[in-house]
Parts: structure tokens; C-alpha cells; sequence
């Protein structure tokens, strides 16, 4: 019996002990030969695009992304390469039982270009979501297809379908007479497109060529029409009211803006409302791009900061007519640009234009790499939405009209 009640008790003892010791090297606790104990460690995990790149630690080839790591809790400088892609590099801090996230968008050193349009592009306007965009075709040419003819507006929906075929830009509204007599050769350069901000429907406006400030809003005809019910043959005149329409879909705007800066801390949610403005959240809404328009500071919210969070040095104090990223999360921001940034589609990258230049750079302003050099329209680049592609207006041969190309980065 005695010898029993004695198994039994070391029979507990040795379940126990294996638990802990599962439980401890689950939480990263590793067997320290040289110190000869048991110490914490901590995991990296590395993903990139594309993947199966290579993974050098302190410059060591270590393993190939996808991976997690076990590493001593320590910094590390870490690079992540591919041949044809431009390197990813940055110093990262490992802590004990904390898993560190490297996401590296790795650029190729000559991306590819192809034309998306070739009808010729007029005054884009991208859609509030980032996932379509309206443009103006001035053409006397005719649809074979449909005998209609291509003066008019165009979508382009920034879609990629299962496998791999992108929809063709489709004409929503025609500039045929028959549909508005004969005032139909109104001045393209001078029209504006505008969203509705659930972007079912559009307005386009035509001005006065060449009009004085003052009455830059008086359209001589503007136009309400329909973006997902397939070619509108009717559209909806709306000449004077559309500055009311317009009133009212950025009322919407400002409601949702509103709803999304009263999930923030009331001080940070202060500083943004009262000295930024060109507020943009990610796509993911994890992260707010801004513009300060005077000199703040964003006090602390989570104190002490978080354990395992992003180690690049951020800049809290704001000065007027800078660009910043801040990490709603981990409640860091980061000093980005003087020039207006846009969001790459996976919310961790950005888009910088220079001129005759164009660059990604991480959300932190580490990482910058240039994607394309050369002639483009400054104020329209955007990502494709499923990513691994950039879109610019350029004009590559000086007797065409601009189009749309895509810059390839896969």
C-alpha cells in the first residue's frame, strides 16, 4: 500500500513537472547551456511579399520567411532579401515570452509597366474606399460593340478576380448627343467627378472654361449618375441643386469621420481635431495619416508603453505642415513626410510621390524604396486593392493623351 500511495505521488510529481516544462517552453523559456538555466526567449515571426525570401540575423542567413523564430532577448539587425527585390533592413528588439511581427514588402529592383487605359484619361476622381475610380474620355471615335460613342465617363474598378483577370473599364455615362442635344461639347479639362460617400452614385460638372474663383462652383451643367447599375442611358440632370447634393454627401462624410475620432482617446482625439486636418485612416482603420496645420504634442495614452511594441523611435511633438502616423494600437506616431502620403492597400506600407519619383516606405518612415522614376501626373497614384501593384497617370509618348499604366511589383 505504501509503495503504491509512493508511485502515486511520483507519478503526479513527474505529469506535473512535464506540464510545467510544455507550459515553459510554450511561453519561449529555453535551456541557457553557457549560464546553465533556464531563461525566457522570445519569438520573431517574419512574412514577406513574396515570400520564401531569405532571413539574415545579424548578418547570418538564419531561415526563409515564412517562419517563427526563438530567439535570446536582445536587438538584432535584421534583413530580409530576394533576388530581383530590394532589401528590407531594420534593427528589432527581441523580449522574453513576447512575439515580435516583421510584415516586409520587398520591391523589385525593375517593376514592370503596362498600359490599363487607351482611350485616354481626363481629370480622375478615386473613389472614398480606394477601390474604384471615375475618369473623363474625350474621344470621336465609336464603341463598336454598342455603336455608342466614347466621349464620356468611365469606371474602372480596382478589383482582381480569382484567377487573376481584372474587369475592363466600363462607360457609365455617354457624351452623345442624342442624349444631350446639342450642348453636348462641353470643356473635359474643366469638368470635376464627385462620389457619393457610399459610392453608388456620381456627379459629374462642367464649368465655364477658365472661371474666376468666385464662381468656381456655378457649373453651366452637372450631371447624377448611377455607378453600379451598368450604363446609365438616363441621366438625371441636376444643375441647380448639385452643390446641395454635394453639401449633403460630405455631411455623411464628416458624420462617419466623427464617429470613427470618438473611438480615439479624448487626447489624442484633440490634438487631431483641432490642429491636423487631411485626416486619412488606413484601409484596415488601425492607423490615422494626417497633416498638422500647427505645432502640438500628442501626450501618452498607454503608460507604461506596451511590451513587444514597434521599436522605431516616434516623434510626438507635431509641427505645422508635416505629415504623421499614428498607431491607434500601440499609441505611437511617427513623422512620415512633407508631402502628402497615400495608404499601400495592406495598411502597413505608404506611398510617397517626389517629383519624377516614386517610393513605399514603411508606416513607420523606415524602409524607403524607390518603385518607379520617371514622367507621371503627380496628384493620381494609387495601389491596386489586392496589392502587389501601383497605378499612375502618365503620358510616355508626348503626342498622346494620358492613361492609366500599372507599375507591377510581384
Amino acid at each position: 500500500m505504501f509503495k503504491r500511495l509512493i508511485l502515486f505521488i511520483l507519478s503526479l510529481a513527474l505529469i506535473a513537472g512535464l506540464t510545467s516544462a510544455v507550459v515553459l517552453y510554450g511561453r519561449g523559456y529555453r535551456f541557457d547551456p553557457k549560464a546553465k538555466s533556464i531563461s525566457p526567449t522570445g519569438i520573431l515571426s517574419v512574412s514577406s511579399y513574396p515570400e520564401k525570401a531569405s532571413i539574415f540575423i545579424n548578418g547570418k542567413l538564419t531561415s526563409a520567411t515564412n517562419a517563427s523564430l526563438t530567439l535570446a532577448p536582445e536587438w538584432y539587425d535584421i534583413k530580409i532579401s530576394k533576388e530581383g527585390y530590394q532589401s528590407w533592413e531594420k534593427r528589432i528588439r527581441i523580449q522574453g515570452e513576447v512575439v515580435s511581427q516583421i510584415d516586409a514588402l520587398l520591391v523589385p529592383f525593375n517593376p514592370s509597366l503596362r498600359a490599363i487605359t487607351f482611350t485616354g484619361v481626363i481629370n480622375p476622381r478615386l473613389s472614398p474606399s480606394g477601390t474604384k475610380t471615375a475618369y473623363l474620355v474625350k474621344s470621336s471615335e465609336t464603341d463598336p460593340a454598342t455603336g455608342r460613342n466614347l466621349s464620356g465617363v468611365w469606371l474602372l474598378e480596382l478589383r482582381t478576380g480569382p484567377l487573376g483577370t481584372k474587369p475592363d473599364p466600363k462607360q457609365i455615362f455617354s457624351m452623345d448627343p442624342a442624349i444631350l442635344g446639342s450642348s453636348a461639347d462641353f470643356p473635359y479639362e474643366n469638368a470635376e467627378l464627385y462620389w457619393s460617400y457610399d459610392e453608388k452614385e456620381l456627379i459629374v460638372a462642367f464649368f465655364p472654361e477658365n472661371p474666376p474663383p468666385a464662381v468656381a462652383l456655378e457649373a453651366e451643367r452637372a450631371f447624377l449618375l448611377l455607378t453600379d447599375n451598368g450604363v446609365s442611358t438616363s441621366p438625371i440632370e441636376i444643375t441647380s441643386r448639385y452643390t446641395q447634393i454635394l453639401a449633403e454627401w460630405q455631411e455623411e462624410k464628416m458624420i462617419k469621420d466623427e464617429a470613427n475620432m470618438a473611438s480615439l482617446p479624448d487626447a489624442i482625439s484633440r490634438v487631431l481635431t483641432t490642429s491636423t486636418s487631411s485626416l486619412r485612416f488606413s484601409p484596415d482603420e488601425t492607423k490615422i495619416l494626417y497633416q498638422a496645420t500647427a505645432g502640438a504634442s500628442l501626450k501618452p495614452v498607454i503608460d507604461p508603453p506596451l511590451i513587444g511594441r514597434n521599436p522605431t523611435e516616434e516623434t510626438r511633438s507635431l509641427n505645422d505642415g508635416k505629415f504623421y502616423i499614428y498607431d491607434i494600437k500601440e499609441d505611437k506616431n511617427y513623422y512620415l513626410a512633407d508631402s502628402q502620403p497615400r495608404w499601400y492597400t495592406d495598411s502597413k506600407h505608404l506611398i510617397l510621390v517626389e517629383k519624377e519619383k516614386i517610393t513605399v516606405v514603411d508606416y513607420d518612415g523606415t524602409n524607403k524604396r524607390s518603385v518607379y522614376s520617371g514622367p507621371f501626373t503627380d496628384e493620381f497614384v494609387f495601389s491596386w486593392t489586392s496589392g502587389g501593384k501601383i497605378v499612375i497617370l502618365t503620358n510616355l509618348n508626348s503626342s498622346t493623351s494620358a492613361d492609366f499604366y500599372e507599375v507591377d511589383l510581384r
